[in-house]
């Protein structure tokens, strides 16, 4: 099992609303949100592998402090007239652990990538309601 954490964010900063034809769902939000968060991952030193489109949102392989990571993005409309785009974001963070590390029960700390997103997100005055959610 790997670790995974969940950030969820409110904005209206990111695309919500216009469903792009090479979505390959409606719902595939988020390359926007990815590609901002994307630039500023690699300011941090992190190199960051291609955005990948999965049914629900999209996803990247990222590489910090000697850990890989699955990161994937979804965002959620608040469906409200006046504001397409508001709504809630959701990160998902996963440690990508050896099948050695998980049978001896190695590396199950989550490492620098949750407390470096949380950094750029919390910098972000368009972003609000910043928070944390620990998995398995």
């Amino acid at each position: 099992m790997s670790h995974s954490i969940d950030i969820l964010f409110r904005t209206d900063r990111f695309n919500l609303s216009d469903e792009k034809p090479h979505f390959i769902n409606p719902c595939c939000f988020g390359e926007d949100m990815l590609e901002w968060l994307r630039n500023r991952m690699i300011e941090r030193g992190a190199t960051v592998g291609e955005p990948i489109q999965e049914d629900w949102g999209w996803c990247e392989e990222v590489f910090l402090g000697g850990i890989s990571y699955l990161l994937g993005v979804g965002g959620n409309s608040d469906e409200e007239a006046g504001q397409p785009n508001l709504g809630e974001w959701r990160l998902m963070v996963t440690r990508q652990r050896s099948v050695t590390d998980k049978l001896f029960g190695r590396n199950k700390e989550a490492g620098p990538l949750p407390d470096v997103l949380l950094e750029i997100l919390r910098s972000e005055p368009t972003l609000r309601d910043v928070q944390m959610e620990e998995g398995s």
